[in-house]
Order: structure tokens, then C-alpha cells, then sequence
């Protein structure tokens, strides 16, 4: 699973081609919604965009390329001295990126093979364990492995974790052992 990045794609094939490729819904779902609402009333922007979701959440592109190239085709072809923020460049960016993503988007089937349509479970994990060990108060004698270890415990659903509490008081070391520059 990944953002649509061609670099990632390349990965997938070289080292997962195995693995069923899948485009993370939450980003294809983020590039959508700024196209349905771009250079709209926010009411009618949001009703666009709640169709479009819906055939996101369908996996039905077909419906979805369809409608954003209509209102790419509405409001023209983006131009050169156009800002990034234009609607003509958000709504062809948008286009461009779902029909070169179409064939991992079938997010109706990937769900029903039980297969995870994003990422943002794993990214959040990381995110937790980053918090517990970056700092510039943090100091590791060893690295920071033992501690990475710990923090996975702790979230995992083993009991480990407290295994690690129980048996600590046994094997602690009361200084800490400074190294020098030298």
C-alpha cells in the first residue's frame, strides 16, 4: 500500500510484486475531495464530493474518472501562469493521479478479501513509537533498539510488556556510563 509515488510502485514491483498493490484510500479520497471542492459553493462542493467518494469506496473508477474529467473539461485545461491552488491545475492533477492509479483503487474487493486499504494505522504507530524515543532529552547508552523493542510491546497485544516491568528491578544498572569524544 502506498501514496501513488511512481518510486514506490517500483519497489512494489521489484521486491512485492506477490503482494496485491493497493493505492491508500486516504490519499486518493484527499486528492477527490479537493477536486470536488475547488472553485465551488462549499454546499455544492460537498455533495460533489460525497458521490465521488462513494465510487471511490466502490471501486468504481470508471464513474469517478469520468465525472472529474467533465469538470476538468468545465473549467479548461489548467495554464502555464495558473498558481498551484488554481481549480483547472487541482482538478487535472486529480485526474491525472486517479487514472494512473485506477487499477488499485478496487477498494469494494480489497475489502472484501479482507485486505487493509490504508496505511494510516501503521503511520500512527510510528508516529507513537517516534514520540517515546526523539528528543533532545533522550540519552541511550546502547542505541536506542532496547527501547524501540519496548515501545512495540508496549502496543502490541502480548503481555511482554508487563513481563519487562516484573523482571527489571533484577537486572538494572544504577550509573549510567558516560563515553567520551576521544
Amino acid at each position: 500500500m502506498t501514496d501513488g509515488a511512481a518510486s514506490n510502485w517500483s519497489v512494489h514491483r521489484k521486491h512485492f510484486s506477490h503482494y496485491t498493490p493497493i493505492l491508500d484510500f486516504t490519499h486518493a479520497v484527499c486528492y477527490i475531495y479537493a477536486a470536488a471542492m475547488t472553485g465551488r459553493p462549499q454546499e455544492q462542493g460537498w455533495l460533489v464530493y460525497c458521490q465521488w467518494a462513494q465510487w471511490l469506496w466502490e471501486g468504481n473508477t470508471k464513474e469517478l474518472i469520468a465525472a472529474v474529467r467533465a469538470r476538468s473539461e468545465e473549467l479548461g485545461p489548467p495554464k502555464e501562469e495558473d498558481p498551484e491552488t488554481s481549480p483547472r491545475k487541482i482538478v487535472a492533477r486529480t485526474l491525472g493521479y486517479i487514472k494512473n492509479q485506477q487499477s488499485r483503487m478496487k477498494y469494494a474487493e480489497y475489502r472484501k478479501l479482507g485486505l487493509p486499504i490504508t496505511s494510516s494505522h501503521i503511520e500512527s504507530t510510528i508516529k507513537q513509537i517516534n514520540r517515546r524515543v526523539k528528543g533532545s532529552e533522550k540519552f541511550w547508552d546502547q542505541g536506542a533498539e532496547p527501547l524501540l523493542q519496548l515501545a512495540a510491546d508496549h502496543i502490541s497485544e502480548t503481555t511482554t510488556f508487563e513481563l519487562f516491568w516484573v523482571r527489571r528491578p533484577g537486572r538494572q544498572r544504577t550509573t549510567r556510563r558516560y563515553q567520551s569524544a576521544a
